[in-house]
């Protein structure tokens, strides 16, 4: 990649190399089958390191261990297929892991400091450079050899000393805020799981047990499909009808556009209306819940504020429940941790995370009556 890619000024006493001169790939490999007690990792886009069972609720890995490989407290590792969404991080948690022989492992050598590389690798400089170099390759992959060629910019020791202490200073600032959000979340995460499951405290009386977890006996579990119509904009669609323009009168939403509850729209594009009325399957209604399929955010839903304004682009799901399953409760359940997490699951043994409308029908979701719906749908919005 050309060194052009930077800014001519370079600071005094800095140099611009390659990556590669300060940095060295390993692959030790564990010689146990059982992996001996070590815990099996996997690298997220989100946490980081994480357990690997832990983090997908099963075992996604193989029975085998002995070809995975060894990495140690302080050494990076990133998923060749995922790092551009970010799946890349420096163990800090534990002293050693397993990881599936997929991952790149890799240390830093004198004279770059691990955690200064740690804080670059946060950077959109890196990021965009892990975008420039998988765009148009087999599955969007970096090998570690392409890595090796991302230009960097290497301050004296001294100096990447003082930008991790003041970046440190900044984390601790936004860790005991975060740590005020994150409780506040985590009080609220449980408070949506009680009402998914066991409904408004203390009205039932009664519970069945099933795969989400207990439920009031008079709810139903079903299957998405069984009570929504899921379908998506076909791809001979796309192709032979949609043509983007400046100044259409449709929105046709994309997986960015969906952040929160809210349609982030400053990055549209539009179509006319005459294309959106001929597609009458992907358009978008009042009360229709739009769910990502594919990429970094899959799992997003947000419930479609108005009708005639908005039409279904790829990447996104249009899922329409019927009079019995009211709109705002099918947001509040497919954001839950009940729905969240069958989708790590589905999603758990694929390359780039991607939904079908198959899977998507099948996530289980409990069905209470349509007024106690509403009701859960109040208190969950508090």
């Amino acid at each position: 990649m050309s060194r052009n890619f930077f800014c001519k000024n370079i600071p005094k006493g800095w140099q611009l190399i390659e990556l590669g001169e300060f940095v060295t790939e390993l692959s030790e490999r564990n010689s146990d089958k059982d992996g001996n007690g070590t815990p099996v990792l996997s690298v997220t886009n989100k946490p980081g390191f994480a357990i690997s069972e832990d983090f997908f609720d099963r075992k996604v890995f193989s029975k085998d261990l002995s070809n995975y490989k060894v990495i140690y407290k302080g050494q990076f590792a990133y998923n060749p297929s995922r790092v551009n969404v970010g799946s890349i991080a420096r163990l800090k948690e534990s002293n050693k892991g397993l990881l599936s022989p997929m991952y790149v492992i890799f240390e830093t050598k004198t004279g770059l400091n691990p955690e200064y590389l740690d804080y670059w690798i946060l950077s959109k400089r890196f990021r965009n450079l892990v975008n420039a170099s998988t765009q148009g390759t087999v599955r969007d992959s970096l090998n570690f050899s392409a890595l090796g060629e991302f230009p960097f910019l290497l301050p004296p020791q001294p100096e990447q000393r003082k930008i991790i202490s003041i970046l440190s200073l900044i984390d601790l600032g936004i860790d005991k805020t975060q740590s005020i959000i994150d409780q506040t979340q985590l009080l609220k995460k449980g408070l949506m799981q009680e009402l998914f499951t066991r409904g408004i405290p203390g009205r039932h009386k009664k519970f069945k047990k099933t795969e989400i977890g207990k439920i009031p006996e008079e709810w139903e579990l079903v299957k998405l499909g069984e009570e929504c119509a899921v379908t998506k904009l076909a791809g001979f669609e796309f192709t032979k009808f949609f043509k983007y323009k400046k100044d259409g009168e449709i929105i046709a939403l994309r997986a960015l556009n969906i952040k929160g509850d809210e349609l982030d729209l400053e990055n549209i594009h539009t179509i006319d209306r005459s294309i959106s009325d001929a597609l009458p399957r992907s358009k978008l209604y009042e009360g229709d819940v739009v769910l990502t399929y594919i990429g970094a955010n899959i799992g997003d839903a947000l419930r479609i504020p108005k009708s005639n304004k908005y039409h279904l682009a790829p990447n996104i799901a249009k899922i329409t429940p019927t009079e019995e399953f009211r709109s705002w409760f099918l947001l509040r359940v497919l954001q839950s941790d009940i729905v969240q997490r069958q989708i790590r699951l589905l999603t758990a043994i694929t390359a780039t995370p991607s939904l079908t409308m198959t899977q998507i029908r099948t996530i289980k979701v409990s069905k209470p009556s349509p007024t106690e719906q509403e009701k859960i749908t109040h208190i969950a919005s508090l």
